[in-house]
C-alpha cells in the first residue's frame, strides 16, 4: 500500500488555508488576546471569540501577563460551533491518523501537524512565521485532560523549537533544588507532587512540565494544575476544595486548580538536582535508593513519547543527556503518604549522602556511544501462549533504547490480558482483525523510533540480534534496510521443543522481521498493503527494489521462525498465500510505469 509523502507545497497550503479560516473566524466572533511568560518567550494566545477561553486559559493563570507586549510565538485558536467558520477538509484519508496524533505523510521540518481524536483538534505550527493554530469543532465535548493541559502539542513544539522539552513527569523541590519525577501512568507522581504541596514544599508541576538542559538542568512551570484519582482525593483534603470536577468524578480523574491562594507554592522555574521514578513499597516510610540511568531513561522516555506527536530521535537524545547528567534513583512510596516530602526533603538537604549506580552500558562495557531509538512492532492475533515470550526475548537484547509497540489485531482468547499485565511498559494499540499488513501499519504510524524492527508474537530474534542490526545501520548511514535470514524451527511432537528446519537461505527470502529498517523506507516505498493478509512481506521487498531502496544482506540468521501447528500460514497453498497475486501486482506495476515513460 503505497501512502504519499505529503510534499512541502501542500504542507505549506494546508497551514495556510487553515490560518485563512481562522482570519474569518476572527473577523465573524472578534478578537480576544491573552498573554503569557513560558519558558523565557512571551506568548500569544489569540482567540476568535470568546467560546474557548474559559477552557483554554485557566491552567495558565499563574504565567499570564497583565499587559499586552510583543509575542515570541502566537497561537490562533477557533472552534465553528460558535464562530459558524469550518475548518478545511481533512488533508489526508482517515488511516493516515495515528492513536498518538501523527498524521502520516506530514513530514515537514517547518510545518508541524497533528490531530487528536478524542478532542477531535486539529494542531498546526509553522516555524518560519511563529504561528500556531488549533481548531475543534465544538467547546462541548473537550475531555477533561484537555482543560488541565491545554494545547500540549503546540507548546511542545515551541519548547523543543527553543531547546527545551516538554515531558510527561511532575516536579517538586525546596530551596535547595527541586526533583523530576518520571514514570508511567499510576506509579505515583501525582502522589507524590501533591503530598510535597500539602507538606508545604515547592510545587512545579504534576502532569506535564518544561525542562531546559543549558545553562544548567532545570524545570520549568506550564500548568498550575494537577490530576488524582478520583479514590485518592480522600487523601488531601486540604486540596480538596480545589478540584472544578466535583460533579464528574465517577468519570474522569479530579482537575484540581492550584492558583488559587497557592501562589506562593507555585515556583515557575527551578534548578535540577536529580530524576526519581516513583515505585509503590510494602513499608510505611518512603525511601531514596539508586537505580541505573537505564532504568530512569526508560520510565522518561516511553511516558513521554507515547503521548506527544512527533517526538523521535531528538526527544530520545534530549532525554538521554538529561539522564546523563542528573543522579538518578527510585522514590519507594510507603504506606504513610505524609512521609514522601519528609523522604524528598532529606534528600535535597543532603544529596551526597545518597550514592549511585554507576553508569555501565547494558550491551558492552567497551561501547560508549549513545544508542539510538529502536521502536519494536509486535502484530498480535490471538497469541496468548506466545506474546509473553516474545516481550522478554526483545528485553533480553538488553538493548537500552527501546519503545516496544504491541497491536491486538482483534484477539478473541486470553492476550489483551497478559498484555495488560506485563512487567514493562509497552505502547498497546487495538483494531478489529484486519490483518498482520494493517496492524504492522498501525505500529508504522505510531513509532518513534529512528530505526523500525518487526517481531511477530510466535518468532524470536537470537541473543544479541537487536545490537549487531543496530551497529549495522550505524557502520551503513546510506542503508534504508539491513537484514539477515530467518531459520525455520518447527515444534518437534515427540521429544518437545523445536528444532531447526532446513536452510534459512532458501526458506524465507523476504522475512520481514529479519531486517532492521529506517523508518523513512516506508516514506519512500509505502506501508504494507492492508489487502494482502498474506505475501505482504514478499510484496513490499518488491516495491522496494523496483523503488531501488538501498537493503543490505548478513550472512546470518536474525530470527527464529517457530512453526507449532497454529500459524497463519499452516497448511496454506500459493494460491492462498498470494504469490501469484504479488507477481501480479508486480507486472502491473511494470507495465503502468512503462505507459507512462511512453
Amino acid at each position: 500500500m503505497y501512502k504519499p509523502q505529503k510534499s512541502e507545497a501542500e504542507q505549506h497550503d494546508f497551514f495556510n488555508k487553515s490560518y485563512d479560516k481562522f482570519l474569518q473566524a476572527k473577523s465573524a466572533a472578534g478578537e480576544i488576546n491573552f498573554y503569557y511568560r513560558i519558558a523565557d518567550t512571551t506568548v500569544c494566545l489569540k482567540f476568535a471569540g470568546e467560546r474557548l477561553v474559559p477552557y483554554l486559559t485557566p491552567a495558565l493563570d499563574h504565567l499570564r501577563l497583565t499587559d499586552d507586549c510583543v509575542p515570541d510565538f502566537t497561537i490562533c485558536i477557533w472552534d465553528s460551533d460558535s464562530t459558524k467558520v469550518e475548518m478545511v477538509p481533512p488533508p489526508c484519508t482517515k488511516d493516515c491518523f495515528t492513536d498518538r496524533g501523527d498524521i502520516w505523510g506530514f513530514n515537514s521540518h517547518r510545518i508541524k501537524a497533528a490531530f487528536h481524536w478524542i478532542e477531535c483538534s486539529v494542531n498546526l505550527m509553522d516555524l518560519d512565521k511563529k504561528t500556531g493554530i488549533y481548531w475543534v469543532q465544538t467547546a462541548e465535548t473537550l475531555p477533561y485532560w484537555v482543560v488541565a493541559s491545554p494545547l500540549r502539542t503546540i507548546f511542545h513544539w515551541w519548547m523543543e523549537n527553543n531547546g527545551c522539552q516538554l515531558l510527561h513527569a511532575a516536579a517538586v523541590g525546596n530551596e535547595n533544588g527541586a526533583v523530576l519525577i518520571t514514570g508511567k501512568g499510576g506509579v505515583g507522581k501525582s502522589t507524590t507532587a501533591l503530598s510535597c504541596l500539602q507538606d508545604g514544599l515547592f510545587y512545579i508541576a504534576d502532569d506535564y512540565v518544561i525542562t531546559k538542559l543549558k545553562p544548567a538542568p532545570a524545570v520549568v512551570s506550564l500548568y498550575c494544575t494537577a490530576k488524582l484519582n478520583a479514590d485518592h482525593v480522600i487523601n488531601f483534603p486540604d486540596l480538596s476544595r480545589l478540584i472544578n470536577n466535583t460533579e464528574k468524578l465517577d468519570q474522569e480523574k479530579a482537575v484540581l486548580f492550584l492558583n488559587h491562594n497557592l501562589d506562593q507554592k507555585l515556583v515557575t522555574e527551578m534548578p535540577l538536582k536529580a530524576i526519581l521514578t516513583p515505585q509503590i513499597a510494602d513499608e510505611h516510610d518512603s525511601h531514596i535508593k539508586p537505580v541505573s540511568r537505564w532504568d530512569i531513561q526508560r520510565a522518561m522516555s516511553f511516558t513521554t513519547m507515547s503521548q506527544l506527536p512527533y517526538v523521535g530521535d531528538h526527544t530520545h537524545n534530549y532525554i538521554s543527556q538529561l539522564a546523563s547528567s542528573l543522579p538518578h534513583y527510585i522514590l519507594e512510596i510507603g504506606k504513610d503518604f505524609t512521609r514522601i516530602p519528609v523522604a524528598i526533603s532529606d534528600f535535597l538537604s543532603d544529596p551526597d549522602n545518597f550514592p549511585v549506580i554507576k553508569d555501565t552500558e547494558p550491551w558492552s562495557l567497551c561501547r560508549k556511544d549513545e544508542r539510538p531509538l529502536v521502536s519494536v512492532i509486535i502484530p498480535v492475533y490471538n497469541g496468548e501462549n506466545f506474546i509473553r515470550e516474545a516481550v522478554e526475548n526483545v528485553l533480553s537484547q538488553k538493548y537500552p533504547a527501546l519503545e516496544i509497540i504491541i497491536i491486538n489485531d482483534g484477539s478473541t482468547d486470553g492476550t489483551e490480558a497478559i498484555i495488560t499485565q506485563l512487567p514493562v511498559d509497552v505502547r498497546y494499540l487495538t483494531q478489529t482483525n484486519s490483518g498482520p499488513a494493517a496492524a504492522r501499519n498501525k505500529g508504522i504510524r505510531d513509532a518513534s523510533g529512528e530505526f523500525i524492527t518487526f517481531l511477530d508474537a510466535d518468532d524470536l530474534w537470537p541473543e544479541n540480534n537487536l545490537n549487531i542490526m543496530v551497529d549495522e545501520m550505524l557502520r551503513n548511514p546510506e542503508m534504508d534496510v539491513i537484514r539477515g535470514y530467518a531459520q525455520l524451527m518447527e515444534f518437534d511432537k515427540t521429544g518437545g521443543g523445536f528444532k531447526y528446519v532446513g536452510n534459512p537461505k532458501e526458506s524465507f527470502p523476504d522475512y520481514i522481521g529479519a531486517a532492521i529498517y529506517r523508518k523513512s523506507a516506508f516514506g519512500k516505498v509505502g506501508l504494507f498493503d492492508p489487502m494482502l493478509r498474506f505475501g505482504e512481506d514478499a510484496d513490499w521487498y518488491i516495491r522496494a527494489r523496483e523503488k531501488q531502496l538501498n537493503i543490505k544482506r548478513l550472512e546470518e540468521t536474525s530470527l527464529f521462525v517457530r512453526r507449532h501447528g497454529g500459524n497463519m500460514t499452516e497448511g496454506k497453498n500459493m494460491v492462498e498465500l498470494n504469490a501469484l497475486k504479488v507477481f501480479k501486482k508486480s507486472i502491473e506495476r511494470r507495465r503502468m510505469q512503462g505507459q507512462t515513460q511512453n
